[in-house]
């Protein structure tokens, strides 16, 4: 890794006037006032810029959604320090919801808990172009998980999204291909108003390239310095720390018995936190 500060080129997207009196001084304002394709959340801004900008291979790129200081309390100055006291790494990661990152085995297990059939069209979708992933044993750490891509990195990693976003926006425009429109569908977004599923698949995309590449260096920010999105769940941050040890041991020993640690730990946490859900699946071993 390199020890020279590189410029960081920090985003923050807006769509109108509320939204970019929000936008942080020590950010960059990106204009998505127009929304052609709010379907596509802040991927459409993000697709905008790269596919009509040149990205300096010298540089950091990131671009943030309107709510990041909400999500993080991080503010640019704190965004900045990090990446600044923190030189030559590809990817910086400023992700919060540890209950999340920990819990689940990764995120597209996550994914499929919040909004069921994800895991069949990632599946599909890889499939569709030439990728497999077992993702029964796919493990994932509080180091490589990233929500609402929230994360700054090289060009060099940025073309490996835009690379895998793009097809995934090919297949699901195609109006003629069945895996396009059922990624295409609605889906419920918690207790908020239904999102296209295609929108939580994009927000997957960059946790997906660090677990294949484990060449990648990532710098994740300290996440207990970041709030709690879900307080119900911080009498358990011990054992939730516990269940991020079981994952990283099972990823470098391969020893089963450290995943199956994980799951009945992982279940016990769910059950006392997730008591919304009375009848949901978290007895089982797996949600897919």
């Amino acid at each position: 890794m390199s020890s020279e500060t590189r410029i960081a080129n920090i985003f923050q997207i807006y769509y109108d006037q509320e939204s970019r009196n929000r936008v942080d001084p020590g950010f960059l304002p990106l204009d998505n006032t127009a929304n052609e394709r709010p379907d596509w959340r802040e991927y459409w801004p993000i697709r905008q810029f790269l596919l009509n900008n040149a990205l300096n291979g010298d540089e950091l790129y990131g671009f943030f959604s309107p709510v990041f200081y909400g999500k993080t309390l991080l503010d640019s100055g704190k965004v900045r320090d990090f990446i600044d006291s923190n030189p030559g790494y590809d990817v910086y990661s400023f992700s919060p919801f540890r209950q999340d990152a920990t819990c689940y085995l990764n995120i597209i297990e996550h994914g499929n808990r919040y909004h069921p059939g994800m895991l069949q069209l990632v599946d599909g979708f890889l499939r569709e172009i030439g990728a497999e992933i077992d993702f029964h044993h796919l493990v994932m750490d509080l180091q490589t998980t990233i929500f609402c891509n929230y994360f700054v990195a090289t060009p060099a990693f940025w073309d490996k999204w835009f690379a895998l976003t793009e097809q995934l926006f090919a297949i699901t425009e195609d109006p003629a291909h069945p895996l396009g429109r059922e990624i295409d569908a609605l889906t419920d977004y918690r207790q908020k108003s239904p999102l296209n599923m295609k929108v939580f698949i994009v927000e997957r995309i960059a946790s997906l390239i660090l677990s294949q590449d484990p060449s990648i260096n990532i710098a994740p920010y300290d996440i207990e310095k970041m709030p709690w999105s879900d307080a119900s769940y911080s009498p358990y941050w011990n054992e939730m720390m516990t269940l991020n040890a079981l994952k990283m041991a099972y990823q470098q020993t391969g020893n089963q018995r450290y995943l199956d640690n994980f799951f009945a730990l992982r279940i016990r946490i769910l059950n006392a936190c997730e008591r919304y859900f009375p009848q949901s699946p978290l007895q089982q071993r797996h949600f897919f």
